[in-house]
């Protein structure tokens, strides 16, 4: 369970978790439920700190993506392009509950780019008129990193190309 899980879930018990003005974890609700989250509430203290830290708008680090929960209903991802802090995105669910930035696992390549690959995605590229040396720079990094990066950019070359092998 994630720090910004148990929040949600404590809260949705009636436990709310805060920050004191000392950067403690402040709890509040009725005391059964209170002592039913005291042992999850401990073993993830620092965790927890640190969630509630970034639910308050404090810097954290920037992510392409925030899984957002609230107390009735089911999370929402918000997608932001280019990445954006918790505190730049305070105002898009103000009845969240927690926030988390999204760090997805990237896939490593078995292999190095093939030449041939790299050709096609740079046709591709050019034909769908991407000129910004920068971001054909990027495209090609994360292709040469993120499996599934260069699956997705092979694929589009072979879908859209003429002829990708020969590009």
């Amino acid at each position: 369970m994630t720090p910004a899980i148990i929040i949600r879930e404590a809260k949705a018990d009636g436990v709310g978790l805060s920050l004191s003005s000392a950067g403690t974890i402040k709890v509040i609700g009725d005391g059964a439920a209170v002592n039913r989250w005291l042992a999850v509430i401990r073993k993830r203290k620092a965790e927890i700190i640190e969630a509630l830290k970034v639910g308050a708008g404090e810097p954290a680090t920037d992510s392409r993506g925030w899984p957002i929960y609230y107390a009735a209903r089911d999370p929402v991802v918000v997608a932001c392009c280019p990445d954006a802090t918790h505190a730049r995105n305070s105002g898009v669910a103000p009845d969240a509950v927690a926030a988390e930035p999204f760090t997805p696992a990237i896939r490593q390549p078995s292999a190095p780019l093939a030449t041939e690959e790299e050709r096609a995605i740079l046709a591709w590229l050019a034909l769908i008129e991407e000129t910004d040396p920068a971001t054909i720079a990027e495209v090609i990094g994360q292709c040469q990193r993120d499996a599934d990066a260069r699956d997705y950019f092979t694929r589009r070359a072979e879908a859209e190309l003429p002829n990708p092998s020969l590009a």
